[in-house]
């Protein structure tokens, strides 16, 4: 069972973000905190998720878990899923939530094709040496937004710790950008 850690907005809110972690990537580690901060400072309450995922774990059982962290709530609602979390894609397009997919699982044919098909809004941030998930010629076949980081790796990181922090800058200011063109 999912533990849920739950943020609230200064102003009244615009809606709920949920917080998917991949599996050894915590809401508590820099991409997922900095996006949390980015949904709130645009009036969005945040709900963080934390999981300890069974390895069977596959599409439906991640969008059961993104429905249990949206509950009864009636207003709009966002995701931002990390790797794991990506595989809540299916569920995101059957219910039209807008998504931030960060190290999306795109060569999983499931989160692909629910990417393609997903009608609102989405936005795609991963790095071209993260080659056992990404793929960039999937990914251009998208409709989504994509921000791809040249040599950086699954946790969008490379070897220099100063370009790994300006690359979360950069992650930081799409998702920014993104939230800032919500409708």
């Amino acid at each position: 069972m999912a533990e849920y850690a739950d943020w609230q907005a200064p102003a009244p809110s615009r809606g709920l973000v949920i917080l998917l972690p991949g599996a050894a990537y915590t809401c508590q580690m820099p991409l997922l905190h900095f996006a949390a901060l980015v949904a709130i400072s645009h009036d969005w309450d945040v709900r963080a998720v934390d999981w300890t995922p069974a390895e069977h774990w596959g599409t439906e059982q991640i969008g059961l878990e993104l429905a249990a962290a949206i509950g009864d709530h009636e207003g709009p609602v966002r995701v931002v899923g990390k790797s794991l979390g990506t595989l809540a894609a299916p569920y995101a397009a059957e219910h039209r939530i807008d998504a931030v997919w960060l190290t999306p699982l795109v060569k999983m044919p499931a989160v692909a094709r629910a990417i393609a098909d997903h009608p609102g809004r989405q936005l795609l941030i991963a790095g071209t040496d993260d080659t056992d998930t990404w793929d960039s010629g999937i990914a251009a076949a998208f409709s989504a937004e994509v921000l791809e980081i040249a040599g950086a790796d699954h946790g969008l990181r490379v070897a220099d710790p100063v370009r790994t922090a300006e690359i979360h800058v950069e992650v930081t200011r799409a998702i920014d950008g993104w939230f800032g063109g919500a409708r």
